[in-house]
């Protein structure tokens, strides 16, 4: 847990000291951690697990923002005093986390400032990565989007094994992270798996060789600009 964003800078005396102020806490598959337009009162940090990070539209229509993992935090604000939670958290598995009481915690920062200064970076990174992930949404194609999605995932929160690394996520999850419908999903993984890049599984997607998964995504894209027409022939 040393190796947290959170704890960044801080000796490993400061962090046993920060984890000894949390409670530990067992959360089972498909449990909340917290609900959108809650108080914001806790900070949670995963022991071990995946949580999914989700924003439910006015339409009741699921959104998931992000997918964590160990040593990832959640329930991260600048400022605490006047949020209620923007977001929902999910144990996508059974999970175990670090719980600390958000006032408790402010107590914590003001013997640690590096702490909030962590806070701030990790907060700034992950403002980067929506945006980032806007434009493939506004700019990209399907393939793209779902692509470049995976590659994030296996990234963050892949299980590596002799075979490959699998992410473990249903269609109707990377539907939610990609703004695709799940047929379109299924069709772009058809095809991948037909050229061996990928093995979809009812629940997960295996890519065997994510180097050559990376580079074949990267060649799609840039045959997608070669194919766009310049500027000069879009006004002709």
């Amino acid at each position: 847990m040393h190796a947290s964003a959170l704890f960044a800078g801080l000796t490993s005396i400061e962090c046993n000291n920060v984890l000894l102020c949390a409670r530990l806490k067992k959360f089972a598959r498909n449990e909340m951690l917290f609900l959108q337009g809650e108080p914001f009162n806790k900070l949670v940090m995963i022991q071990t697990g995946t949580v999914k990070v989700m924003q439910t539209s006015l339409g009741g229509q699921e959104v998931i923002l992000r997918v964590i993992r160990a040593r990832d935090t959640v329930g991260l604000h600048a400022e605490s005093s006047i949020f209620t939670h923007a977001c929902s958290a999910c144990a996508m598995e059974p999970c175990r986390a670090f719980v600390w009481d958000y006032r408790d915690f402010r107590s914590i920062e003001a013997r640690h400032p590096r702490i909030t200064a962590n806070i701030h970076g990790i907060l700034s990174g992950r403002l980067m990565e929506l945006e980032k992930m806007f434009s493939e949404i506004a700019t990209g194609t399907a393939a793209q989007r779902l692509g470049l999605t995976l590659l994030r995932l296996l990234d963050r929160v892949g299980e590596i094994s002799g075979d490959g690394v699998t992410v473990s996520l249903r269609r109707e999850e990377l539907s939610q992270m990609t703004g695709l419908t799940v047929f379109t999903i299924s069709r772009a993984l058809a095809k991948w798996a037909r050229s061996g890049l990928v093995v979809p599984r009812r629940e997960a997607i295996m890519v065997q060789d994510l180097g050559r998964f990376r580079s074949e995504l990267n060649s799609e894209t840039r045959k997608e600009i070669l194919l766009q027409p310049s500027s000069q022939e879009r006004l002709m």
